[in-house]
């Protein structure tokens, strides 16, 4: 039968020193220092002095190492003495080696040695540390409980940590608030929020009323995942128990909903929270700023600044930043530029990260004059200019096609004033901008220079240079870069090698494309569907139908999802080879994958199939286009009038006349000529009898409405041999 433990806080060590009679002793043992200047003395006097308990190992270990151990009393309180320093290292080190001597431990020395093994991460340790307690005489409390169960906690053990809760009764050991709470915050941080709620209510039935601490960790860690519905249950349970909701819970509620897009609730609960005279910290604002600046709202996000300067809670560099950065994500850099005037005026200091942000934010929306504004208060504000803000001007300047002036500006900056020195990023940001300008010359020399001053490439240098070469047609130096990037053991990625393949295909050494293609395996990458697409487009052109298809039958084995590229290709490949029920196979596929085409693309089935006759396969195609949202366009009825006439279905024309004219569709002269010729080649006699009666209001312009035109056909039929001729 397992005895009772005995409830004694281990960190009462004046408490235990009484107990065992130590203060006596010790002192008699500075009296001892007085007059002999002893190892224990000696140890004692160190302890007590700030910063010397390493001087208090040194002398401990050389007494151990000579043979003259201290006093047990002497290094158990070094232990102690370690502990309270957080000396953990130390601590366990000098229990191990007085243990070894023969010193026999006090309790305090063994509960030292749990919190280092808590300390260290290994709580697994320190549960073989409470067995030494219990060979030793002593009683486990629930202090060296609570330590286990946070070592478990920090390590996100929470499964071990509820199991040594509930070993805690049957070891004659009553959690406390301390072991529930520690628990609690260990599953909502581990996200076990339902386990944590029945935690909450199993220590209520075990008649340990939860803290305003343990309302507040499970509130938090409800709204911290989303679930801020939860989260008002607990602070409605809070309130029926008589704990008044702290400024902490509200704060965690009003971030929680506005993590959830929420702000009108959150703004509730601040109402709420003022009414009740809690005045909200920086970071309950905060959480409101931010909230209404991620949904645009910009106005009432800046309102929130004003009225916390108000309530005398200043904003801080956080709330700053956050509103700056989500006004720069909504590409509104002006309102950001705002913004760090306002800062200035508010005398809080941007930084250079905050700097470098606005000006990143108006070289991407273009605006890279306004940037150089930036830019100029940073300087005048006494912020240096790091590369990261140069390396923002000079990507804006190449994306807008300002490549001199970039050249300009990284020549002053990095090379002549050497102001900084440039990194490979800061080079590849121009040798995008030459590259893209056709200044491939340019390019090279800088590369040439950058490979002087000991900077080295990176896969997105040579692969910029690479492209550029293949581009121009220089296919031998791009080859001489690919052997270099071989040779330095780079290891290529897919964009590489997507770029080769279709520089190599545009300057037709198809074969070598092929040949890029298949060792793509040997650097364990997979082809992409764009280098599919590619070599598939080529094998078209060149009249390759069937390797063609055998790489599209390829493609989707290996679970590449063909694009609308892919069929595009396919089926022009397969209209130019004159193989139609191939192409209407891959029609069929293309739907069932639910790929759709664009209007331009349907425009062009339809045109092909009416040529080839096809008037079936052209009029499905006609419904999906109206299904996939398309309008048929004008030329669409153009390509179906022309197929119709040429089978010699007037009957389908008139049809088509009428469905054109209640859609109100404008013919055009071709059009109408075409119409025409049909009509006059019609060995149908009765064929324009049939013809309706419009309303006469053609308007006299080069398109007119069809239903005029249909008009002007019932009103001159008998003339229209003449028209026609």
């Amino acid at each position: 039968m397992s005895k009772r433990l005995v409830f004694t806080n281990p960190r009462n060590f004046d408490y235990l020193y009484t107990q065992l009679n130590l203060f006596s002793e010790f002192s008699s043992l500075s009296r001892v220092v007085g007059e002999k200047l002893s190892v224990d003395g000696e140890i004692l006097s160190l302890c007590e002095k700030p910063n010397s308990v390493r001087a208090a190992v040194s002398v401990f270990d050389d007494a151990v190492n000579s043979g003259k151990c201290p006093s047990i009393e002497t290094c158990n309180f070094l232990v102690n003495t370690l502990r309270k320093s957080r000396n953990f290292d130390l601590a366990a080190l000098v229990y191990g080696k007085m243990t070894n001597v023969g010193v026999r431990p006090f309790f305090f020395s063994l509960s030292v040695l749990v919190e280092y093994f808590v300390h260290i991460h290994n709580p697994e340790y320190a549960l073989g540390v409470v067995g030494l307690i219990l060979k030793h005489g002593f009683d486990v409390n629930v202090y060296i409980m609570n330590l286990m169960l946070k070592g478990f906690c920090e390590k996100r053990d929470v499964d071990s940590a509820l199991h040594l809760l509930n070993d805690m009764y049957k070891n004659s050991v009553v959690p406390d608030i301390v072991s529930y709470n520690t628990v609690i915050n260990g599953l909502c941080k581990a996200n076990k929020l339902v386990d944590a709620v029945n935690l909450m209510n199993r220590m209520e039935d075990e008649g340990c009323c939860p803290s305003i601490q343990s309302y507040t960790t499970l509130l938090d860690g409800l709204c911290k995942h989303g679930r801020v519905n939860d989260a008002m249950s607990v602070m409605e349970r809070m309130k029926s128990n008589g704990i008044s909701v702290d400024m902490v819970a509200y704060s965690a509620l009003i971030n929680g909903f506005c993590k959830v897009g929420d702000v009108v609730r959150g703004k509730e609960l601040l109402n709420e929270m003022l009414g009740k005279g809690l005045i909200p910290n920086v970071m309950t604002y905060s959480s409101l700023v931010q909230g209404l600046a991620q949904m645009g709202r910009w106005e009432e996000s800046a309102g929130v600044v004003t009225d916390m300067t108000e309530m005398g809670v200043l904003p801080d560099l956080y709330i700053y930043a956050g509103l700056i950065k989500n006004l720069c994500v909504h590409k509104k850099a002006r309102s950001a530029f705002s913004m760090l005037k306002l800062m200035k005026k508010k005398e809080v200091e941007p930084d250079t990260a905050m700097y470098n942000t606005v000006i990143t934010a108006f070289c991407k929306e273009g605006l890279v004059s306004e940037s150089f504004d930036v830019l100029k208060m940073m300087m005048d504000s006494g912020k240096k200019p790091d590369k990261f803000t140069y390396s923002g001007i000079l990507q804006g300047l190449c994306s807008t096609g300002k490549v001199d002036d970039a050249l300009r500006i990284f020549k002053s900056v990095f090379e002549d004033e050497a102001y900084l020195e440039a990194d490979v990023v800061t080079y590849n940001i121009m040798f995008q901008g030459l590259c893209k300008k056709g200044c491939l010359d340019e390019a090279v020399e800088l590369y040439d220079q950058m490979v002087s001053t000991g900077t080295s490439a990176d896969l997105l240098t040579y692969t910029t240079l690479i492209g550029a070469y293949l581009k121009e047609g220089e296919v031998e130096s791009a080859l001489e870069l690919w052997k270099h990037v071989i040779d330095c053991k780079i290891v290529p990625d897919s964009q590489i090698y997507s770029i080769m393949i279709d520089g190599f295909c545009r300057s037709q050494m198809v074969n070598f494309a092929k040949g890029l293609f298949l060792k793509l395996n040997v650097f364990g990458l997979s082809p992409r569907v764009v280098d599919y697409n590619t070599l598939m487009s080529n094998l078209c052109k060149e009249g390759s139908l069937e390797q063609a298809k055998t790489l599209f039958q390829n493609m989707k084995e290996t679970n590449r999802e063909p694009d609308i590229v892919s069929f595009t290709t396919m089926i022009n490949g397969a209209f130019r080879a004159g193989d139609v029920e191939y192409v209407k196979t891959l029609i069929r596929e293309m739907f069932e994958r639910d790929v759709t085409p664009d209007a331009a693309f349907f425009s062009t089935l339809i045109e092909r199939f009416s040529m080839n006759g096809q008037m079936d396969e052209a009029n499905h195609l006609v419904e999906r286009m109206v299904v996939s949202g398309f309008k048929p366009s004008v030329n669409v009825y153009h390509y179906l009038l022309t197929g119709y006439c040429m089978k010699g279905e007037m009957k389908e024309v008139i049809g088509l006349l009428h469905k054109m004219a209640a859609e109100n569709v404008m013919l055009s002269a071709e059009i109408r000529a075409t119409i025409l010729a049909c009509l006059y080649h019609s060995s149908d006699s009765d064929m324009i009898e049939s013809l309706p009666t419009f309303s006469h209001d053609a308007p006299e312009e080069v398109d007119i409405p069809c239903n005029d035109f249909l008009v002007e056909l019932r009103k001159f039929h008998s003339e229209l041999p003449k028209l026609v001729a």
